[in-house]
């Protein structure tokens, strides 16, 4: 799985990882974290690319680091 991943396009790792995250998140900030709707949704959208970003550099790092091997 982890060479899947590694193998497709960033662009690609951002539409799935991105909808993903973003939904994930917003259901935490209004569940477990009781925010409300609106703040909920701009938090999800805001903590989801974020996060979006920080798995596209470590998936970038680490597929960098297996082709120098």
């Amino acid at each position: 799985m982890i060479s899947w991943w590694e193998g497709l396009e960033t662009v690609i790792q951002i539409a799935l990882a991105f909808p993903l995250l973003a939904l994930l998140l917003f259901l935490v900030n209004l569940g477990p974290f009781g925010q409300p709707v609106l703040r909920s949704i701009f938090y999800g959208l805001f903590e989801g690319g974020l996060l979006t970003g920080l798995l596209v550099l470590a998936t970038v790092n680490e597929r960098n680091k297996r082709r120098r091997r």
